[in-house]
């Protein structure tokens, strides 16, 4: 069995699914949670509460070959963005319709193994690895399942870094297969790539997928559940609540950030809105006018917010704290409940 982030949990709400939990991987200091992954911040504007940092590394087809042809190690290209003292996720996020043949995924892993130091990050990938003409296709979902295989036992051998499993969000029909894999393998932490999505628009999928983990036998109180890729109702006035943080209350320990992006024809020519956090209201603001990229203000907002969350826990009623914001109505909060009382932790 391969090593495990070793997670406790120290206090629940006693209505909404928000857990905080201690959390310990190798060769980096303990943490609590829930907590805001960040990435990319600059030097100067890196808060002292962050716990967990995002390497993003796209990987297309040409930089698969520039990894067979020998490409920068990581100690140069993405080493460096690491933080010290900090849980350093290397996520790739493979850009490839169809899975690699196995002597280009076995390139692949070595070079994927080589670039994560405390954890092994399982890809994430393009919705249409997983699909045909725009549907789900079980054929496709079980190439996906062996290319996952191929890189954890690829690692198995010499590895003692533990597994995040990615599991994409869809139906249970084609994401059970994938939580199977990494329950037979002995895979406790997961990141669920919501794929840009409104989680609580799929919260059904979503909740499948929490009681999936369970009934393989590894509870949710002892879990790591990671989330990225969150998106927010597309609502076309001037503010949108900010459904992404209320991951928190869905199970969710960490929130990562968004490195995908929508999209289809229908986005085809369509510039993204710029969008504040307004961490008063657990909203977005949508700016009309030009201004800089607001990236670093997000996370850095959404972290501060992300510390009041946690200290709450066990102290204070989170219904209470949701009750202070006036993006949060009556909709998101039944969808939350539902959540909770629908995925009992055994």
């Amino acid at each position: 069995m391969p090593p495990r982030i070793q997670v406790h949990e120290r206090a629940r709400d006693e209505y909404f699914a928000i857990l905080k939990k201690d959390v310990s991987v190798p060769r980096v200091p303990s943490f609590e949670t829930p907590t805001k992954c960040v990435k990319n911040l600059a030097v100067s504007h890196i808060p002292s509460t962050v716990r967990i940092n995002e390497i993003i590394k796209r990987i297309t087809k040409r930089t698969l070959s520039a990894i067979e042809r020998g490409i920068a190690p990581p100690s140069k290209t993405i080493f460096p963005k690491f933080l010290p003292n900090k849980l350093n996720l290397t996520i790739f996020d493979l850009r490839f319709d169809s899975v690699p043949k196995r002597d280009k995924l076995l390139s692949l892993a070595s070079y994927w193994y080589a670039s994560s130091k405390s954890t092994l990050f399982l890809p994430t990938v393009k919705v249409a690895l997983l699909q045909d003409n725009r549907k789900f296709s079980e054929k496709k979902i079980e190439k996906y399942v062996e290319m996952m295989q191929t890189l954890i036992e690829s690692a198995e051998m010499k590895n003692y870094k533990p597994f995040i499993g990615t599991i994409p969000l869809m139906p249970i029909r084609y994401s059970r297969p994938i939580i199977q894999l990494y329950i037979e393998k002995g895979i406790t932490s997961f990141a669920i790539d919501v794929g840009t999505k409104d989680l609580l628009n799929h919260e059904t999928d979503f909740r499948r997928i929490l009681i999936q983990i369970q009934e393989g036998g590894v509870s949710l109180s002892e879990a790591f559940i990671y989330a990225c890729n969150l998106g927010i109702p597309r609502f076309e006035r001037d503010k949108a609540r900010a459904d992404d943080f209320l991951s928190f209350f869905a199970y969710v320990d960490a929130f990562g950030t968004t490195f995908k992006t929508r999209g289809g024809p229908e986005m085809h020519g369509i510039r993204p809105k710029v969008k504040r956090f307004i961490k008063e209201e657990l909203s977005y603001e949508y700016l009309r006018h030009e201004m800089q990229y607001l990236g670093d203000y997000n996370q850095r907002e959404q972290l501060k917010e992300s510390d009041v969350v946690r200290t709450l826990i066990g102290e204070e009623k989170m219904e209470k704290y949701l009750g202070t914001k006036n993006a949060i109505d009556s909709i998101a909060l039944n969808r939350l409940g539902s959540i909770a009382e629908k995925v009992e932790i055994k």
